[in-house]
């Protein structure tokens, strides 16, 4: 894989949960990269939640949104929480309008509140 295509796509650790920031583009380079990264970070890394951060994307089509659940119901089934963050008001627009599959996807509008809402949760607290 080139540093192009690694660059697309990174990954940070926060606490439990493990942060991937999508780069502008979801081309098939991107979503491999997408693909290794949130999955290794799930089963080798111990991520117990996983927060695709689509913030950086300007454009998405209904393919890559495809890929981009198929990534999410991967970590889920590795035993990860997934959330969805950032996605650009005309991204949402447009999936609506072509009828994208959205059930089961934890949304939230920014980083920030994902992260919180991980600090809120029964596992988190010791509860």
């Amino acid at each position: 894989m080139s540093d192009a295509a690694a660059s697309l796509v990174t990954g940070t650790r926060v606490g439990p949960a493990l942060v991937v920031t999508l780069g502008r583009d979801l081309g098939g380079a991107a979503m491999e990269q997408l693909t290794k990264v949130a999955l290794d970070g799930v089963q080798h890394g111990g991520a117990t939640t996983l927060i695709v951060d689509a913030s950086g994307v300007p454009f998405m089509d209904a393919t890559e949104f495809r890929g981009l659940r198929q990534v999410l119901r991967m970590a889920g089934l590795l035993g990860a929480r997934t959330m969805l963050v950032g996605l650009q008001p005309g991204i949402i627009m447009h999936l609506m309008d072509c009828d994208a599959d959205t059930s089961g996807l934890q949304a939230m509008l920014g980083l920030e509140e994902a992260l919180q809402s991980i600090d809120s949760t029964p596992e988190a607290t010791g509860a």
